[in-house]
């Protein structure tokens, strides 16, 4: 999925042995240069989150309107191989200049990503996911939190949200969805409650916190079908409802689909909107004919009400009026929900849905921005329902989707709950190159990936800090460089080149092998899911026209020291490439120290003289 370019490869040289020792050429990723100009920062962040889904999610809808997609692979969790299916973007953004994984494991749960446990037992990612509450914190603070939180720490400590420090610094914020306008995803940006449950409580916060745009559903008056019911204050409490819709804020009420459009158009926009879609909970997931997961998406009638788009099109008109820029997290909630019940129609209406609000934003910094100003990121929270392709499962692996146009995909599902899977990330304009730069984590299948906490914490240094608090205090800022993106694996020998001689007489001759040291400092972006192998061979012995053969020639190699864990390779002749030491992806990182005990055996029929050879040593990147 990762689409960086292929580098050169980096050629390493060490002198050694007799006439020396060459390392072969190490595949390399581009490093970032220390020279270059600093990435610039934005103007204005839009955050778009597709709740639920992973990669399959994004590839299901694209299946069902051109026939092609993007991201399917086959992967066989008893041998390890990974084939990839032809690419064919079918979204702008899948075209994007940043296109990595995202982590986004809970600090309960399982609370990490293992890429050999993801890809090697079908099962793994099936249990200890995250929720939405904790992955919006994640993405909404830079900090993990447990299942269920939301903008506190495990422990129960008020974070601070990506969405109170763009008011900080005087943006506007916007939070729009098309599930409830309180639901843990938006919520994630802007409130702290230790459970995402307390709908009317979270709903008071949001109003209260001074964001310029909610929009989402939730609405007490109306129900999934738009038509008018008895109060229901699940969502909203009866006085926070008056008082939004009557004038007790500063917002302007917006609930019909008309009103929304006008404001999707740019008619008489106030400074601040609350928008209430007329529907009980979503937008058109839960609209009737629901049960009907196998007829062709569209077939159920609409509600008539404004779409994601629409929704999002009026908050950009609103927040665009700040001077100083602005946030705004603009959420597809139901694709998530889709994926709960393992709804492939819904899915594919709410994938689409959300696909037209990427473009409503695109078409919006083009016309009223520009890339240079804005960034944007798509991206999920989590996967939901672990979508797969036909035949998938423990004994199969991961097989790939397919389809045709205006066909349901030939898919499976294989969960009703959510999944450790990795998920996309699409970044494109100011500042994208920083979460390039931030996935710096390899995924065996998907290939470069971030974690979620990642996204928050480089929006937080997009939007830097307020000004002084007072005018006898004196503002101070310092950027401290993160860890080293790049990093090598190199290979040096010990001595100065002088040749090594063998001592003893008879039939064997004996020597040590100079130590050689291994370095591997590089990150997991740079290493591309692979440890090291140092192997060597030899030359045949020649003294004149004379010559022993190099299968005479063996070692026993011994590890001196390792910081990785390295192993020695065993006993072996050197007429042909043998293993002198190699460590795993896991164990990989630090310097490791290698020897090895020469043994020359002389044939009887060997003539005597002064015989010349040389060990070649190959250091180079292992699956």
């Amino acid at each position: 999925m990762h689409r960086r370019a292929h580098p050169r490869l980096r050629t390493l040289t060490a002198t050694g042995v007799a006439a020396g020792l060459v390392a072969a050429a190490l595949p390399a990723v581009a490093a970032t240069a220390t020279d270059e100009a600093a990435p610039s920062t934005p103007k204005n962040i839009i955050l778009l989150i597709s709740d639920g889904a992973g990669y399959n999610q994004f590839d299901a809808a694209n299946l069902y309107e051109s026939g092609t997609s993007a991201h399917q692979v086959s992967v066989d969790p008893a041998t390890g191989a990974v084939s990839h299916a032809p690419s064919t973007p079918g979204q702008g953004y899948e075209q994007w200049p940043v296109q990595v994984g995202q982590s986004h494991h809970s600090a309960s749960g399982r609370a990490e990503y293992v890429t050999e446990q993801a890809w090697g037992d079908f099962a793994w990612v099936a249990s200890g996911a995250t929720d939405s509450a904790a992955a919006g914190t994640a993405l909404g603070t830079g900090v993990k939190t447990n299942n269920g939180v939301l903008g506190l720490t495990p422990g129960g400590d008020r974070l601070l949200t990506v969405g109170e420090q763009a008011q900080a610094v005087g943006k506007k914020v916007g939070l729009v969805t098309s599930v409830p306008f309180n639901h843990a995803t938006p919520t994630g940006f802007i409130a702290h409650n230790a459970d995402r449950n307390d709908y009317r409580g979270l709903a008071t916060e949001m109003i209260d916190s001074g964001v310029d745009v909610l929009m989402g559903g939730g609405h007490p008056l109306y129900t999934d079908a738009h038509e008018p019911r008895p109060a229901d204050w699940t969502w909203i409490s009866q006085q926070d409802y008056e008082r939004v819709s009557t004038g007790g804020t500063d917002y302007a009420f917006v609930e019909d689909r008309a009103d929304f459009e006008a404001l999707a158009a740019g008619t008489d926009v106030p400074e601040k909107v609350f928008g209430l879609a007329q529907v009980a909970e979503t937008l058109q997931y839960n609209r009737p004919g629901l049960a009907d997961d196998d007829v062709l998406p569209g077939t159920d009638p609409a509600n008539d009400v404004a779409d994601l788009d629409t929704l999002a099109r009026g908050a950009l008109n609103v927040l665009d009026q700040g001077e100083e820029g602005f946030f705004l997290m603009i959420e597809g909630g139901a694709v998530d929900w889709a994926g709960h019940a393992n709804q492939t129609t819904r899915l594919i209406e709410e994938q689409i849905d959300f696909n037209d609000a990427v473009e409503a934003v695109e078409q919006w910094v083009e016309q009223n921005s520009s890339w240079d100003e804005t960034l944007v990121v798509v991206t999920a929270d989590h996967e939901t329902g672990y979508l797969a392709g036909a035949g998938a499962g423990p004994e199969a692996g991961w097989t790939p989707m397919t389809g045709a146009a205006g066909q349901l995909p030939d898919l499976t599902w294989h969960s009703g709950g959510h999944t450790n899977a990795l998920v996309p990330l699409f970044a494109r304009g100011a500042g994208a190159d920083v979460l390039d730069a931030r996935a710096d984590q390899w995924d065996l299948v998907r290939g470069a990936y971030l974690d979620n906490t990642a996204v928050g914490e480089t929006i937080f240094d997009f939007l830097g800090h307020g000004e002084r608090s007072s005018a006898d205090a004196v503002a101070l800022e310092a950027t401290v460089a993160g860890q080293h993106a790049d990093g090598a694996l190199s290979l040096s020998v010990a001595g100065d080149g002088e040749r090594v001689s063998f001592d003893g007489s008879g039939a064997n001759l004996d020597a040590t092998l100079p130590l050689v040291t291994v370095a591997d400092t590089r990150n997991e972006v740079r290493a591309q899911g692979r440890g090291w192998t140092l192997a060597g061979s030899a030359s045949d012995f020649a003294a004149g026209n004379r010559a022993l053969a190099a299968k005479n020639l063996a070692w026993t190699p011994r590890i001196v020291r390792s910081e990785s864990g390295a192993a020695a390779g065993g006993r072996a002749t050197l007429e042909a490439p043998a293993t002198l030491a190699a460590a795993d992806r896991t164990s990989r990182l630090g310097a490791t120290v290698v020897g090895a005990d020469l043994d020359l055996s002389i044939p009887a029929e060997a003539a005597g003289g002064r015989y010349g050879s040389e060990i070649t040593l190959t250091l180079f990147a292992q699956d």
